[in-house]
C-alpha cells in the first residue's frame, strides 16, 4: 500500500514556488541517499496551489519533512495544510 502526504495551500501560493522548495527537498535527499536511490524512489506531483508526495519509503518521508519545514519558514505553517493518506496502488 502506497502512503503520500497530500499538500493544500493558500490559493495566492504560487506552483512555481512550490515546485521550487520541493527541488530544493529533493537535492537535500540525493545527499544524504544517494542521487541513484533518490531517482529510482522519489515521487511528486504539484499542481496549481496543491502538492503530492509519496512518502511510502525513507526517501519520500526525507523530501516531505524538508519540504514541509521549508514552507512553514517561506510561508507560514498557518498558509497550509498536509494530511497523510494510505492509497491502494
Amino acid at each position: 500500500m502506497k502512503q503520500v502526504c497530500r499538500f493544500l495551500f493558500d490559493d495566492d501560493i504560487e506552483s512555481n514556488l512550490i515546485e521550487a522548495e520541493i527541488t530544493q527537498a529533493i537535492l537535500t535527499a540525493e545527499d544524504v541517499f544517494g542521487q541513484p536511490k533518490v531517482r529510482l524512489s522519489a515521487s511528486y506531483l504539484v499542481s496549481k496551489n496543491k502538492a503530492v508526495i509519496d512518502v511510502t519509503d525513507e526517501v519520500g518521508e526525507h523530501i516531505a519533512r524538508v519540504f514541509t519545514g521549508r514552507m512553514s519558514r517561506k510561508v507560514g505553517q498557518e498558509r497550509f495544510t498536509v494530511d497523510r493518506i494510505n492509497s491502494k496502488d
